[in-house]
């Protein structure tokens, strides 16, 4: 067993062309009775099980279950920087690209709901707050996106930051029109 991973999770950034040709992102709602992150906007993914190689593998077995997405679908990309949620959980993004037929169901012990993020949203950077998290002296900031009934923020939310500028070259910054709310812990 992999003690090093004992702590860590793994997500799956899924990417996919629609009919159209814009590019979206698998986003899901975490069901509500669940003990961490509870209605919250997430990538498909979780923890690391002793069964599991390593973290890749994490992500790719948590998305079948999750939302039915065979990991042979999956074209993994890369890897995203490592980082933390606020439950202190070490989590790593993996960018998959996958068909634009794929049939998708969420699995309802797991999830509320799931939905496609176009690209176009994060492109125009359509944030409408920005959060400032400052914790143990040190600051982060995430922008809030409202999309479909849907709030994306937090953890989700950073990772979509580093994938824009890494895969886009769009560099979504923290200042902004939009008003900053400041959280300290």
């Amino acid at each position: 067993m992999n003690d090093a991973l004992l702590s860590q999770a793994a997500v799956l950034l899924a990417v996919s062309d629609m009919p159209e040709g814009e590019e979206e992102i698998l986003l899901t709602l975490r069901a509500a009775h669940l003990s961490s992150h509870s209605g919250e906007v997430a990538f498909p993914g979780g923890k690391w099980e002793p069964g599991d190689p390593d973290l890749c593998f994490t992500a790719l077995r948590e998305a079948s279950e999750e939302v039915g997405l065979s990991p042979d679908s999956v074209k993994v990309l890369a890897e995203l920087t490592p980082s933390y949620t606020r439950a202190g959980t070490r989590v790593t993004p993996y960018i998959g690209r996958i068909p634009a037929c794929s049939d998708l169901t969420p699995n309802f012990d797991e999830l509320s709901d799931l939905f496609w993020l176009p690209l176009s949203v994060l492109k125009s950077d359509l944030r409408v707050r920005t959060d400032i998290y400052r914790w143990q002296g040190e600051e982060y900031w995430a922008p809030v996106y409202e999309y479909d009934g849907f709030t994306i923020w937090g953890f989700t939310a950073r990772v979509l930051v580093e994938f824009m500028a890494t895969f886009y070259g769009v560099a979504l910054e923290r200042e902004h029109s939009a008003p900053e709310v400041v959280f300290n812990r």
